[in-house]
């Protein structure tokens, strides 16, 4: 009986000490829901790695292996769609901690990523991610991984979802990237490669906390600083030192113009527009990137709250106030006018009085805000987006109209063409609901990215799904006047033209004679032509430096043509410059006198072939006749020669095709608009869709509207640059026009090559420097090709073809010297689309990024 009685107790002792352990677990929501019981025969393994250079910020990839037993319960979920519920338990086990919402801003995934192949015994689940570190402060999950940011130490952390506590970790990899790791707990096992340290943690019931610190270099840290204070304001007030700058010296030309003898009406008006859009844009860029730098300040200094909700509020009347000063600066007609009154009504009225639609003064969309608050603040938000397009097209209008892009009006031909309603308005709500459209589509795509493991069928789903929609609602003028004013640029463009054509005829040969119109030409380059560098380390304050630079080289290749261009040989004789010879009545003497030196020439090559006595004869009455066509007139009318290294072809092609600077100007830049075309096509592939350019295009706001503006300001570049070529045609050094192609081409590289050896010291990658570099100079020597045949257009009709014309300008030698550089240049335009290679792109704008990656959670 005692035996009975001492077993009978021991049993219950057991059951006593086994009972509240086994309900513990069975109470364990991660045992519970995703059955980790069903995990201890799967193996994983797990990786991190970190690529420093060739970009700006550091990339961080990583990668999630498991080897799924087809005894776990729910291994057939994880075939299914990536929408069903089942999917979604299945795969937040491996990937996730036990949360319905939990949602990742930071975390991006390759497309296709999850995998899962099905493999012996089970599944093999590949899970990769990747992000960037961009900031100093706070923490993101990537994967498995939990990745602390700081300005001189970041840190790696292996924390694994709950779901996967019980599996075989098989092996764990962290690759900092150089200079290497500068602690690692525990210590690892053995190592692979240069830097690449690794666990293999055989035999443990749990995953080791792997704890790993790296101390980046220096640009990679100083470039993760996006949140902080100092750095975010140098470089916001770098980016617009640049416009003051170039309002700096729109004022000095237009001083200039003002005090220049003789100034004409035209000339007067150009100068007070300069001078007028000069403080126009000062005004703006301080509203607009001036209000970043205040509202830092102010969420730093005083309740981050407070200033966070009125920069909400004050972003409406900023952008309806800069819309107007552009509406006013286009003066169009009243019924255009009425149209920015009728738009600008609504917003004054969500500004002024929120609490009348039911909105907050914050004007913040909560999920219980009624239905005409949200109406409300969608009307004012598409009223103050359709204001500023239309202020933008009236000022583009303006110019381009005082540039002669515009025809003058029909009914009357000497009156300038208004901007119609009719026609702006129709344009303008399309651009506005096409441009709130493809916003509204990215923020339900990147909601969907980081909501794609979340539990739809939770109440608190589409609680927090609206308010994101609503939250992004909010801001969507702040976004927008932050993209829309970049282009602010073909504004000042079309301004510095207008001026240099009011003053078109004062010079013959070149727009850089006149000191006056020599500011506004050398201005002309960088705002339209010159590549906008000068960003280092993700910081924009040397970007004024960039601006200086651009003309520096233009003038530099201005003075170093100096005497060295055909026109600036001297005539035999009288020793005059032989371009003050060449005046517009010549032109049709010129040109038949290089027609028959061109004849003569090709008789002569012909002869060669005979060499009989009357071959030799014939030869020398045509060297007497070609030393004839060399006669030439002083200005004055003396009796003179041409310079014996100058030909009469050369002096036609060094006429360009029309009698003045302006005129080469107008018809290079038709043409280069004409070579832009597949050259814009190339580098907008490479720049905005190529690679991972394309997945932030369309996870950015106004990334889609970006790529349409892309090309405009490409093409808008090629035609700049066809008229820099033209308008420099005489003044330009090499004998054709692909010679004096290089100069242009020359002083567009000058300034990118500084920048280059910056990236390179900064060890930032070249991104597409040498690509468009290269495609600058293959447009400008098709068009330089293109203006030397167009000089002999009037002999047109008398070839079978261009192509035939050309031979006859060019003859065969210097031909086939040309064709062979034109394809040198494509060969290596492929070789740069091939060499320079996807370097994985930089992170996505944040303005989708309302919680958790920069204050230290995820949720």
């Amino acid at each position: 009986m005692k035996s009975r009685a001492a077993l009978l107790t021991l049993v219950l002792v057991l059951c006593a000490l086994l009972w509240p352990a086994r309900a513990g677990a069975a109470g364990d929501p991660v045992d519970q829901g995703c059955d980790t019981a069903g995990l201890d025969k799967a193996k994983a393994s797990a990786s991190v790695r970190l690529s420093h250079g060739g970009r700006i910020h550091t990339k961080v990839t990583a990668r999630l292996r498991v080897h799924v037993p087809s005894s776990w319960k729910q291994a057939k979920s994880l075939l299914m769609d990536e929408d069903t519920d089942e999917y979604e338990t299945a795969m937040g086990c491996l990937t996730r901690p036990y949360e319905n919402q939990l949602r990742w801003w930071n975390e991006w995934r390759p497309d296709g990523s999850p995998w899962v192949k099905p493999e012996k015994g089970g599944f093999e689940v590949t899970f990769d991610t990747f992000s960037w570190i961009d900031d100093a402060t706070g923490w993101f999950a990537l994967g498995p991984w939990k990745v602390e940011r700081g300005v001189a130490r970041w840190g790696l952390l292996f924390e694994p979802a709950p779901g996967l506590h019980r599996v075989d970790w098989t092996k764990i990899l962290v690759d900092p990237g150089d200079p290497g790791a500068a602690s690692a707990v525990p210590k690892p096992t053995t190592k692979e490669g240069a830097t690449a340290l690794v666990w293999r943690p055989k035999g443990e019931k749990a995953p080791p906390s792997v704890v790993v610190r790296i101390a980046p270099e220096w640009p990679r840290s100083f470039a993760a600083q996006d949140d902080r204070l100092l750095f975010a304001n140098v470089s916001t007030a770098g980016g617009s030192a640049w416009t003051f700058v170039a309002c700096g010296i729109l004022l000095y030309a237009a001083g200039k113009v003002r005090r220049r003898a003789g100034i004409t009406g035209d000339e007067e008006r150009a100068a007070r527009t300069l001078s007028d859009w000069a403080w126009l844009s000062a005004g703006l860029v301080i509203a607009v990137s001036g209000d970043e730098i205040f509202f830092r300040l102010a969420r730093a200094l005083a309740s981050e709250e407070d200033w966070y909700d009125r920069e909400q509020r004050l972003s409406l009347p900023i952008t309806l106030g800069a819309a107007v000063l552009l509406l006013a600066f286009g003066r169009p007609r009243r019924p255009v006018a009425w149209a920015g009154a009728v738009l600008a009504a609504p917003v004054l009225a969500v500004s002024c009085a929120p609490h009348w639609f039911g909105l907050p003064t914050s004007l913040e969309l909560h999920v219980g805000a009624p239905d005409r608050a949200v109406y409300a603040l969608f009307v004012a938000h598409g009223c103050v987006a359709a204001l500023s397009l239309l202020g933008f097209a009236a000022a583009v209008w303006r110019t381009a109209r005082d540039c002669g892009l515009v025809p003058p009006s029909r009914k009357a031909p000497n009156a300038p063409r208004d901007l119609q309603l009719r026609y702006a308005g129709p344009a303008v709500v399309i651009g506005t609901a096409v441009i709130g459209a493809c916003y509204a589509m990215t923020v339900e795509r990147d909601w969907r990215r980081i909501s794609w493991l979340s539990v739809r069928w939770d109440p608190a789903y589409d609680r927090d799904h609206l308010d994101d929609i609503r939250g992004d609602l909010t801001w969507f003028t702040v976004n927008f006047q932050n993209w829309w004013f970049w282009y602010h640029w073909l504004i000042t463009g079309l301004v510095v033209l207008a001026a240099l054509r009011a003053a078109r005829a004062r010079a013959i040969e070149s727009p850089v004679e006149e000191s006056e119109d020599r500011w506004l030409f050398l201005l002309f380059f960088p705002v339209l032509v010159g590549l906008a560098l000068g960003a280092f380390g993700n910081n924009a304050l040397l970007e004024p430096v960039w601006l200086v630079l651009n003309m520096a080289a233009l003038y530099l290749v201005t003075v170093a043509a100096r005497s060295r261009t055909v026109l600036d040989h001297v005539l035999e004789t009288t020793r005059e410059r032989l371009g003050d010879t060449v005046t517009a009545h010549r032109r049709r003497d010129v040109l038949g006198r290089a027609r028959r030196y061109r004849e003569i020439h090709a008789m002569m090559r012909r002869l060669e072939a005979g060499q009989s006595d009357d071959d030799i004869l014939q030869r020398r009455l045509l060297e007497q006749e070609v030393r004839g066509l060399h006669t030439w007139t002083s200005a004055s009318g003396t009796p003179d020669r041409l310079p014996s290294r100058v030909s009469v072809v050369d002096v036609a092609l060094a006429m360009g095709p029309r009698d003045t600077w302006w005129g080469n100007g107008c018809r290079a830049a038709l043409i280069a608009c004409f070579f832009g075309l597949p050259a814009t096509a190339v580098v907008v592939w490479s720049g905005w869709i190529r690679g991972d350019n394309w997945r932030a295009n369309l996870y950015y706001g106004f990334g889609l509207p970006d790529i349409v503006a892309g090309f405009v300001s490409w093409q808008a570049c090629w035609i700049g640059a066809g008229f820099v070529l033209g308008a420099l045609w005489r003044r330009l050094p090499g004998r054709r026009g692909p010679v004096k192609a290089l100069a242009v081409a020359a002083a567009f590289a000058l300034p990118a090559g500084v920048a280059a050896a910056g990236y390179f010291f900064m060890d930032e990658g070249y991104g597409d420097i040498g690509l468009v570099m290269l495609t600058m100079l293959f447009v400008l020597t098709l068009t330089g090709i293109a203006l030397d045949l167009d000089i002999f257009q009037g002999e047109r009709r008398f070839w079978q073809s261009r192509f035939g014309l050309l031979l006859s300008i060019y003859q065969m030698r210097y031909f086939s010297l040309q064709l062979a550089y034109l394809v040198a240049q494509a060969v290596a335009l492929v070789t740069l689309w091939q060499f320079f290679a996807d370097t994985g792109g930089g992170p996505p704008p944040k303005e989708f990024e309302g919680g958790g990656s920069g204050g230290g959670s995820n949720g």
